[in-house]
């Protein structure tokens, strides 16, 4: 009798290749600040960003919507590597996707913001809210905790969801996983908060920089952003994180939970200078 190859696979490292194929055809965006994967335009003796190209090959590219809403690219803004810098008034939103896409959701973006500010929300007026922020805090404070929301619209969100680290001009891995009352929030690796509900809104497509109203802009800079229409195994989570930190050049940190293998899988993508894994929950 045949024996399914599936079965024949199961903990082989082609059963593992088959699971990193899944998890890159579900990665839908992937925008990096590369002047090679952007269109450029000079104002003022300065790069300005028109266009960012979408690096998954799905077609979602970023746009500015007006030449007064172009980010600036500074070259080497992050261990020798560029970002989109954002001053208040600029964006990059994609292009709509083809249908709104349900949740679960994990976005990843290497960014770095100051204050009561977006980093990324979803497409337009007309959109749910699908908001990566540091804001609504219980009080108000000049550098708000990182927060995440799939509520509401136009009104403040019903539900969210906040970590500790708060908005202070610092490079971070940001990875918002929104999946309802599954939902979590890593801040460089480490799990901020998880276990509540943050809502069921869709995405309809992104807004780089700002919230979906134009309202409230980013104040910072983003490095990279990846966008996948799945919860991320674990895994694939962490060996990515760690792949940024070390392309950024920034600590990265996981729970003592983490077992041998995977300790020694995710040490290959990452190095001694990045990769610290003493924070855990209880500390």
């Amino acid at each position: 009798e045949c024996t399914p190859m599936q079965r024949c696979d199961r903990g082989t490292s082609i059963a593992q290749l088959r699971a990193w194929g899944e998890t890159i055809r579900k990665n839908l965006v992937w925008l990096q600040a590369d002047a090679d994967a952007a269109v450029l335009v000079v104002q003022d003796g300065e790069p300005r960003v028109k266009s960012a190209a979408d690096l998954s090959g799905n077609g979602h590219r970023a746009n500015a919507p007006s030449p007064l809403r172009m980010p600036l690219l500074l070259p080497e803004a992050i261990n020798g590597h560029a970002a989109f810098a954002f001053a208040g008034e600029s964006v990059l939103k994609t292009v709509a996707f083809a249908e709104p896409l349900p949740q679960p959701i994990t976005l990843m973006v290497v960014a770095r913001a100051r204050g009561d500010t977006t980093i990324v929300d979803s497409l337009g007026p007309a959109s749910s809210r699908f908001e990566l922020c540091h804001g609504y805090p219980q009080g108000w404070h000049p550098a708000p905790e990182i927060c995440m929301t799939a509520s509401g619209r136009d009104a403040a969100p019903k539900f969210s969801m906040r970590g500790s680290t708060r908005g202070t001009g610092e490079w971070h891995i940001f990875t918002a996983v929104f999946d309802g009352r599954r939902s979590e929030v890593f801040v460089d690796g480490y799990c901020e908060c998880s276990g509540k509900p943050i809502g069921a809104n869709a995405l309809d497509g992104l807004s780089v920089g700002c919230d979906h109203n134009d309202v409230f802009f980013l104040q910072g800079a983003i490095a990279e952003l990846r966008l996948f229409h799945c919860r991320l195994p674990f895994t694939h989570r962490v060996q990515t994180e760690a792949s940024l930190a070390r392309r950024y050049g920034l600590t990265y940190s996981v729970s003592r939970e983490l077992t041998s293998a995977a300790r020694t899988t995710l040490a290959r993508f990452s190095c001694a200078s990045c990769y610290s894994p003493v924070r855990s929950a209880d500390n």
